[in-house]
């Protein structure tokens, strides 16, 4: 019998025990939690300071949206250059087999390029973890304090940097996990 309760008294200490544990380890991961969602908002906050940062931010929609104003004025008016800076109109029927190639083109393009996005969102959704994200935060803060430096000696946009900084990382962890089959 005394054996008994002190099996029942060992159970119940460890129950206790697995409960205060698990209760400290929520408290551990909400305060985590806490801190990293505080630190990221810092970093935004230093985003929307940094002046190099708003160009780049407003550059990275704008620029794509002239190409596609060039385009649009470029199907209504289809012209080439001689050589000699001069502009030379197409004739009627060339003008049209050439709008539709260029549309056709386009579409190509676009279609390859939102298949490879896709892809390479699955691919970085596979392999999402702490390493992924200590890097992102890390990239991201990197370029935002360093924002205005980086762009005196590297005329490339922030958000191009960020988004190719990200991609090599991921590149680099496939061909570890490749070459080593460990990670």
């Amino acid at each position: 019998a005394k054996a008994r309760n002190e099996k029942k008294r060992a159970e119940m200490e460890i129950r206790k025990t697995k409960k205060e544990v698990k209760s400290r380890t929520e408290k551990m991961r909400d305060a985590e939690y806490f801190w990293g969602i505080g630190y990221i908002t810092v970093i935004l906050f230093a985003i929307i300071q940094n002046g190099a940062f708003q160009h780049d931010f407003i550059d990275f929609f704008r620029i794509p949206f002239t190409w596609y104003v060039r385009f649009c004025e470029w199907l209504v008016y289809p012209t080439y250059d001689n050589g000699f800076n001069q502009k030379i109109a197409y004739t009627g029927g060339e003008a049209w087999v050439i709008r539709i190639l260029a549309i056709v083109a386009i579409i190509f393009i676009l279609a390859i390029m939102i298949v490879m996005i896709i892809e390479a969102i699955k691919r970085y959704k596979k392999m999402w973890d702490e390493i992924s994200q200590m890097f992102l935060i890390g990239s991201l803060s990197g370029i935002t304090v360093l924002g205005d430096v980086t762009r005196k000696y590297l005329p490339v946009n922030l958000i191009l940097l960020f988004i190719l900084i990200n991609m090599g990382i991921m590149l680099l962890r496939i061909y570890l996990r490749k070459k080593f089959y460990c990670m």
